[in-house]
């Protein structure tokens, strides 16, 4: 069954004029959220759209300032669905910045959540004025967060230290990542939506308090790859002056695909279209244009995927086309040929990074499995020659983690272990040391912690697992109010004031310093693989628990450098100009009648032709509608 999730939030975009009455309902909505808005008018602002209106906001005594869901960028609905972003509206009256929760669609259990016109930033400043020149922190946030519980985010640690925090929607999943190398759908739209984002904070952040010369752009799981992606694009130069990337790096396994067009194959296939012939390449952008959202991500819901990749990722774009290029070469390529623009950079991971794929190991005949074939569990970046090579590696990779044991819920350690190395951390150390020799700073971090706070939003693991999971730091470097369930102790206290002052400092001047520990963090540089470890275990000399070691997990990587010598798969383009030409004009879109397809258009507010796109233009009604013909047609195509 398909479930439609309509967020009440998101069906409303409005731009009002700023009255008296626009005052009242932002103090009623800050009341009912617990919290105070200051007294006087509202927060506004003039940027290059028009004027914008936000929220004042105290928490624990801290007073700032928050614009919710300033559209950076046009409506991606219709023909534009998986192209480029276009330039962003104007304002014909007063910007009312209070759109909170707006999220891109993506497939969950049951259905989907989120709208297409989703494009949109999120601001917070700790003060509206253009002559303070805060640094600026542009978030990325990566899918795999939401799988953690507990309240949401707050951005207020990390503005107390004087730093204004902006966070960017982008397009995810099959509308951010369809690559097809055809002008319709040429690929690595999700990213370019990010370099949109930064080209809006650049061009308008100083008029809410920022210097748009000291950007850093920071994110988490596969926010990170997008990071480490954005910094490696020629388009991002001179958007970011720094860089964070947490538990994800640019030449994970799973961050740019090996082959862009097979799981669009896949997909179409459970639509009900038969590919024949390689000419239909080139009518899948046109099939996937028409298709409605709910039948797409109920599709891509069922793919099961069981070697660490995605089906929709970055992907090298077809040089024949004649649009700008995110990606015309391999990120790994890019990093050896060192022809990317250089800035400080800080990578790390957590010590059980594998606990990603805790919820897998969870489902039915999942972890047997991975027990019987295991060579269909390795990584998409190998390659062999033969069957017997490929089987001959899986039991050499599977020896090394799982000795003779079987792979069951007994050995689930293991199985964390082998996942948190293959996804996130052997590719984050190759990448630290490749970036070594770059001219700038590459800082690197381990955190093991594991405390209360963490432990609260990741949910409940095996008591055999111990150190911190994937996503844990999160609960210490934004403001996560746990403290109505949780007890905090000296530890949590210590950890959330390094993490921050370190984030923030080197947000300030590319250094990750911190005024709460003695401890020096080194950089990675071509002889040593130094990492900051941020454990349970207060270091004997200043009692800090942050404390620098060298060559961590040198035996790990020296495993898989070896199998990488030898296996190592490079992404690539697939394209010629002969299977790939494109028409001068775009072509009309096909209007035949097609029962597991259909038209899907945002209604725009009639008195506002200029204004934001709307949120989510259909009826009820409608809904229902698309429900109806889902439900039938998944359950002839999926039965």
């Amino acid at each position: 069954m398909i479930c439609l999730r309509l967020n009440r939030s998101l069906t409303v975009d409005r731009v009002v004029s700023v009255t008296m009455w626009s005052v009242i309902l932002l103090s009623i909505l800050a009341s009912a959220q617990g919290q105070t808005q200051t007294e006087g008018d509202p927060p506004s602002v003039t940027i290059a759209q028009g004027s914008v209106v936000g929220t004042a906001v105290t928490s624990s005594g801290f007073t700032h300032y928050e614009f919710h869901g300033i559209p950076y960028a046009d409506s991606t609905s219709g023909s534009h669905r998986f192209k480029a972003p276009r330039p962003a509206p104007t304002f014909t009256q007063t910007f009312v910045a209070d759109r909170k929760g707006i999220k891109c669609v993506k497939a969950i259990k049951g259905g989907y959540e989120g709208t297409e016109d989703c494009l949109v930033a999120n601001v917070y400043t700790p003060a509206i004025d253009p002559e303070k020149k805060y640094p600026v922190m542009v978030w990325i946030k990566g899918s795999e967060f939401e799988k953690t519980k507990g309240p949401e985010l707050s951005f207020r640690n990390l503005m107390e230290k004087e730093v204004i925090v902006v966070s960017l929607n982008f397009r995810e999943s099959i509308l951010g990542y369809l690559c097809l190398g055809t002008e319709t759908a040429p690929g690595n739209a999700g990213l370019k939506d990010i370099i949109a984002g930064l080209q809006w904070v650049k061009d308008n952040i100083e008029q809410f308090g920022g210097d748009p010369e000291s950007i850093t752009l920071f994110g988490h799981g596969s926010g990170a790859a997008a990071v480490d992606l954005v910094t490696l694009s020629p388009m991002s130069k001179g958007l970011v002056h720094r860089a964070i990337a947490q538990s994800g790096s640019s030449i994970s396994p799973w961050s740019v695909t090996r082959d862009p067009t097979q799981y669009a194959i896949l997909v179409a296939e459970q639509l009900g279209h038969e590919i024949t012939e390689e000419l239909d390449i080139e009518k899948l952008s046109e099939v996937f244009t028409r298709t409605s959202v709910a039948a797409l991500m109920a599709v891509i819901d069922e793919l099961d995927l069981t070697d660490n990749s995605l089906a929709f990722a970055p992907c090298i774009e077809n040089e024949h086309l004649d649009d700008e290029k995110f990606l015309e070469k391999s990120p790994f390529s890019t990093l050896t040929e060192e022809t990317y623009t250089k800035i400080p950079m800080i990578f790390g991971f957590v010590e059980n990074e594998g606990t990603i794929r805790f919820d897998e190991a969870l489902e039915a005949n999942w972890l047997t499995k991975m027990d019987q074939s295991f060579s269909d569990f390795i990584q998409p970046d190998l390659e062999f020659e033969t069957t017997e090579e490929k089987e001959s590696i899986a039991k050499e990779i599977r020896s090394r983690y799982f000795n003779s044991n079987p792979i069951n819920m007994e050995n689930i350690e293991s199985y964390i272990d082998y996942h948190g190395d293959t996804m996130v951390l052997i590719s984050v150390i190759r990448e630290a040391r490749l970036r070594a020799g770059s001219g700038e700073p590459t800082y690197l971090y381990e955190f093991s912690y594991q405390g209360a706070v963490g432990d609260a939003i990741v949910g409940s693991l095996p008591a055999s697992v111990v150190g911190a999971a994937h996503g844990q730091e999160l609960a210490y470097l934004f403001d996560i109010d746990t403290a109505a369930t949780v007890e905090t102790n000296a530890g949590d206290e210590f950890v959330q004031k390094v993490l921050v002052e370190r984030w923030t400092n080197f947000a300030k001047t590319g250094r990750p310093t911190s005024e709460s520990s003695a401890s020096f963090w080194p950089v990675v540089n071509s002889g040593n693989t130094n990492v900051l470890l941020i454990r349970n275990e207060p270091n004997s000399i200043n009692q800090a628990t942050d404390v620098p070691i060298t060559d961590p997990h040198r035996e790990d990587v020296d495993f898989w450098n070896q199998i990488y010598e030898k296996h190592f798969l490079d992404a690539e383009g697939h394209w010629t100009a002969e299977e790939k030409e494109e028409e001068e004009e775009e072509e009309e879109v096909d209007t035949t009648e097609d029962p597991l397809m259909t038209t899907e258009t945002p209604e725009t507010e009639p008195d506002v032709p200029d204004s934001a796109p709307a949120a989510v233009g259909y009826t009820f009604l409608i809904l229902a509608f698309f429900a109806v013909v889902d439900k039938f047609h998944s359950a002839q195509i999926l039965a």
